[in-house]
């Protein structure tokens, strides 16, 4: 994980939000990696079938590290099927009262996100940030200024439970 996407976001909000950190249009972007700027669109819309070589060039041009890791899988029926982002932010809103929450905020405050969802979701707002956001970010976020400590020892026991707790904080 790197200090910029901590809780790694969809790749294309990745891309969208490095090449807008850098006032870049999808065309400049497109030919600084020589690439097109449909397929940088595409890719920054949740287009999934990615040309390595493609996300090579796109790294490079926006003089990113292209990390390529597989993850094992959540179990269990809580995590067996993942939320689009689309999907979360309608199920999330009620819970940002103060402002529209948005798919971008998934990549940019995603610690905040989670934040909240940890301490005032139900269930089901929860499971869905959990599957979307992964269990290390929920780790991370847990242990936010923000939450309270009540909240903190609960998902240290949970992700301890599940296997996902660093051993500093099994307890």
């Amino acid at each position: 994980m790197n200090d910029k996407f901590p809780f790694s976001p969809p790749l294309g909000q990745q891309i969208r939000a490095l090449r807008q950190e850098r006032g870049w249009t999808l065309a400049e972007l497109a030919r600084r990696a020589g690439t097109s700027a449909p397929t940088l669109h595409r890719y920054e819309n949740g287009w999934d079938r990615f040309e390595l070589e493609t996300l090579r060039r796109i790294g490079a041009a926006l003089r990113a590290r292209l990390e390529i890791r597989l993850i094992p899988a959540a179990s269990g029926p809580a995590m067996a099927r993942r939320t689009s982002a689309r999907t979360l932010v309608k199920m999330l809103a009620p819970l940002f009262w103060e402002r529209d929450l948005r798919e971008s905020d998934f990549a940019k405050h995603a610690g905040w996100v989670l934040e909240r969802v940890l301490t005032s979701g139900n269930r089901a707002q929860v499971r869905a940030a959990r599957a979307f956001f992964g269990d290390e970010a929920v780790r991370r976020a847990a242990e936010r200024r923000g939450v309270d400590p009540r909240t903190r020892r609960y998902w240290r026991l949970i992700l301890a439970r599940s296997g996902r707790a660093p051993q500093s904080h099994r307890r």
